[in-house]
């Protein structure tokens, strides 16, 4: 006899989900929205908003731990392995650096309007709700905490 998937009715967007079994039945419970850019990221989010100047151009360019990835990351250059490339597999993420060169060969174009990252930025979104959303769930918590 096969079980029946049941899944819970809920009228906001279905991100991600984790399947638990509940009578024998797997059934859809635990959804969440994926964070927004404004959640990951507040102060590029709002640099962005307003338009970047070129000391901002500079830091997204040429400083990892400062940039935009590095805000998400919690401005500690973990992503990048503390700057020890072989720390960079055990601590890090390789693909978290590659979003923040791509974002910083953008911010080196000077002629570039903060509507040329948006489709890096939701790329970057993408990766970081799949693999890393419990960082920034974490630095939501300790800063309640403070």
């Amino acid at each position: 006899m096969k079980k029946e998937i049941k899944y819970v009715d809920y009228i906001i967007t279905v991100n991600r989900a984790n399947l638990d079994k509940l009578n024998g039945c797997n059934v859809l419970y635990g959804l969440e929205q994926d964070l927004t850019f404004e959640e990951v990221c507040p102060i590029w989010s709002q640099k962005l908003r307003r338009g970047l100047d070129l000391k901002d151009r500079y830091i997204l360019a040429n400083d990892s731990k400062s940039c935009l990835v590095g805000e998400a990351w919690g401005f500690t250059g973990k992503q990048a392995g503390y700057y020890i490339a072989p720390l960079i597999p055990l601590i890090g993420c390789w693909t978290c650096i590659k979003y923040g060169k791509k974002l910083g060969k953008i911010a080196e174009n000077n002629d570039s309007v903060s509507g040329d990252f948006r489709p890096l930025i939701s790329a970057f979104l993408m990766h970081w709700n799949k693999a890393h959303r419990n960082i920034t769930n974490k630095m939501k918590h300790l800063s309640k905490m403070k």
